[in-house]
């Protein structure tokens, strides 16, 4: 039997290897896989298990799976689609228990000992197959290959997506806004990267996501050949942002070379799970502003006819694309909801209409934003799209506007009557998942995730999926680290942040995996530490600025509201952003939902049957204790990866204990004990120091692109020593802990 070698696609990067790189194998021996290797999602999950199986120092063998049936004796693995009767034959007469039933993304593992040690992984399909081979690939990497495996899994999400803003040109910027941030900037290089999508794709992969949804105001001139009847209309080549902010020239390729490069985008996803939609705002152009007759203005027949055109042309061009999604209300001046949605279906919706009925063996998602929009008036202009067959008409609510890292009972889709009018018009929704709170920080508490998550209204009633990202930061290659590990390795932010991605992505798989499945991947990476008490400060580090959230993102709901990193925010309407005071923080309010009193309510005793304020402070404060009293006893050697988290911990425990102190403050001065007052915000001002001190040991200053800019961490130190001053203090409070 012939030995396959692995392509590229197959290989493992350096998080791997630093996952399985403390383990020494119990004992060498050879290993056959059995894959078909024409199955791209397969072929992938092989290169795991044969890493895995390797840093065990086995000998691997890869076989073609319809060599299964002479296997003969030893030890092997197989991977196939749970409908092949050949495989599923084998499996029954080597004692193994069938997999019947199973569903998309759903998968089967099934161990047999006759005539020699098996596992075999059965999927409800290519995806399900996947899944279940990196599941067993990490199952070898926990604990070798002995342990016997009978086991199903399938998603409780069957979306589970992240959403990228998409930065395409220097005059193509990833929001309307333009381009301020330097996240913002530097992406634009890195979006041309087809290195950086196959590895984007590999780790999110692992993380079992399978949705890309890529946002721009208006993708098209830099993803479409409109040339012909809009000649001149198109960017060629890409000009981006060196790390000063000056413009560069990022490549030469043309529309058509442009093209060439998504499509190969697109097909690796999809190589990969992955569906990917496109998502714009409305009404914006680029480049195309201002060039045949082309303007923004709603009344212009012209623009909407190049906009039905675009979209046709996109779903021609791009035989992977499986949605589209629009917002409208963004730019669209007195126009009214009604006026607003003919507008947005004169311009998208009978384009997509006209693509889905000429070509009716392609299924389209169509996801329209119930952003500004009346779910009756939505469906009124868009019905006849919804009745194709071949066409799912989805909306999307921004469940938690945008701060999901606050309250697990966000009140937006019960307030906005959605599950009515879906129920009415017999669709469902998406829920859009903001994180416009760490951009910095490896946040990461497994228990909100898995309640927030297990809370979601009615899955596959009312919701089709879920999908998480910023919009003020855009999270491509790392930058933000001043050492240099991150960046020798080339990596990306979601490796750096990799076990806050493996939470939204694993428990919106399945919300029942175990606290021990993440301990497990804490052990096997940071092998140099007690894995229980690195679990435990990390989940309580993260829980304490989490309930700070809570606590005031009420009124500053949306991201250029506040930024919690930074205590920055009230960038609207061009309004110079600041750093919020003691003073701004006596009227914030707990996140719509929340079941928190404000810090007012309970300073006047009017907290009646919700949560006081007290309670969660105390909370707060405790977990930021508890972190720092563990972190104090965890030394990470030689380990640079473990070393530099360790760091960030703590600087979010600071953070907490900065937060604690503050709102403590307010209630004191609200309710007239100055002196406690006092007390409480230098406290929270030793602890601001602290976290600043060490936030600039970790992270370099950045623009921003929804909040005020700052060259380092100090840049806010002497607005928060001047709310102490303000309450009577003397000065500055001593800061500096001992070495």
């Amino acid at each position: 039997m012939k030995t396959m070698c692995l392509s590229r696609c197959a290989t493992t990067g350096w998080m791997l290897s630093a996952l399985l790189g403390f383990f020494t194998p119990s004992s060498a021996e050879t290993i056959r896989l059995y894959f078909d290797p024409a199955t791209p999602q397969i072929a992938f999950a092989v290169g795991d298990i044969k890493a895995a199986l390797e840093k065990r120092q086995h000998t691997v063998q890869t076989h073609d799976l319809t060599t299964l049936a002479q296997a003969g004796a030893g030890k092997k693995v197989v991977l196939a689609l749970a409908t092949d009767n050949t495989v599923a034959s084998l499996l029954a007469a080597q004692g193994g228990k069938p997999a019947a039933g199973l569903g998309e993304q759903a998968y089967a593992l099934r161990t047999t000992t006759v005539p020699d040690l098996s596992h075999w992984v059965l999927g409800g399909d290519a995806n399900g197959a996947m899944y279940g081979g990196l599941q067993l690939a990490e199952n070898i990497q926990f604990h070798d290959i002995g342990r016997a495996y009978d086991e199903e899994d399938a998603p409780f999400l069957k979306n589970r997506g992240i959403k990228f803003n998409l930065p395409l040109d220097k005059d193509s910027p990833t929001y309307y806004y333009g381009f301020k941030g330097t996240a913002n900037k530097l992406a634009v290089k890195d979006v041309w990267d087809l290195g950086f999508w196959q590895t984007w794709f590999d780790e999110m992969a692992r993380h079992r996501y399978n949705v890309l949804s890529l946002w721009s105001p208006h993708p098209f001139t830099s993803m479409v050949n409109m040339e012909a009847e809009y000649p001149g209309i198109a960017i060629q080549g890409v000009t981006g942002f060196d790390a000063a902010g000056r413009s560069v020239k990022v490549n030469d390729l043309s529309i058509d070379e442009k093209i060439a490069y998504w499509r190969a985008v697109m097909k690796y996803g999809r190589e990969r799970g992955f569906d990917i939609t496109i998502c714009n705002w409305n009404v914006f152009l680029s480049t195309a502003e201002g060039k045949h007759g082309l303007t923004h203005a709603t009344d212009n027949e012209k623009t909407r006819e190049y906009l039905r055109k675009s979209v046709i042309k996109l779903f021609e061009t791009y035989p992977e694309l499986k949605g589209f999604g629009i917002t409208v209300g963004e730019r669209m001046g007195t126009l009214d909801q009604n006026q607003r949605e003919e507008w947005a279906w004169d311009a998208f919706g009978q384009g997509v209409m006209q693509y889905a009925q000429e070509n009716p063996h392609r299924d389209i998602v169509f996801i329209h934003r119930q952003h500004d929009g009346n779910i009756d008036h939505i469906l009124k202009h868009f019905a006849q799209l919804n009745e194709l067959p071949n066409v799912r008409m989805d909306l999307s609510c921004k469940y938690s506007e945008a701060h999901a890292h606050s309250t697990v009972t966000p009140s937006r889709w019960h307030r906005t009557g959605m599950e009515q009018g879906l129920a009415k018009h017999g669709i469902m929704s998406w829920l859009t998942v903001r994180n416009d709170d760490f951009y910095f920080l490896h946040w990461a508490e497994p228990q909100f995730v898995r309640d927030y998550i297990s809370g979601f209204p009615p899955v596959d009633k009312y919701v089709t999926g879920f999908y998480i990202g910023a919009d003020g930061w855009v999270f491509a290659k790392e930058f933000t680290s001043k050492n240099t590990y991150y960046k020798e390795r080339d990596a990306l932010s979601i490796q750096r942040t990799w076990y806050m991605q493996k939470l939204w992505g694993r428990i919106s798989y399945n919300p029942k995996i175990s606290d021990d499945f993440f301990r497990q991947h804490l052990a096997a990476r940071f092998p140099e530490v007690a894995t229980d008490q690195l679990f435990e400060a990390w989940s309580s580090a993260s829980g304490a600025i989490r309930r700070a959230n809570e606590q005031v993102t009420g009124k500053w709901q949306f991201d250029a509201d506040f930024w919690p990193e930074m205590w920055t925010g009230d960038m609207w309407q061009g309004r110079e952003g600041r750093h919020f005071s003691m003073d701004d923080t006596k009227e914030a309010t707990p996140f719509a939902g929340s079941k928190l009193a404000s810090l007012r309510e309970t300073a006047e005793g009017k907290a009646g049957e919700k949560v006081p304020a007290w309670e969660n402070i105390e909370t707060i404060e405790m977990l930021s204790t508890k972190a720092l009293a563990i972190l104090a006893t965890l030394q990470p050697g030689e380990n640079v990866e473990l070393q530099l988290t360790l760091k960030d911990l703590t600087a979010q425990a600071h953070l907490g204990q900065y937060n604690a102190g503050k709102f403590r403050a307010v209630i004191y001065d609200l309710q007239g004990e100055k002196e406690k007052a006092t007390q409480a915000m230098g406290q929270a001002y030793v602890a601001w120091r602290r976290y600043t001190d060490l936030m600039d040991t970790l992270y370099i200053g950045a623009k921003m692109q929804r909040s005020r800019d700052f060259t380092d961490w100090h840049a806010y130190d002497k607005n928060v020593l001047q709310d102490y001053l303000d309450l009577g203090g003397l000065a500055e409070p001593a800061w500096r802990q001992n070495p």
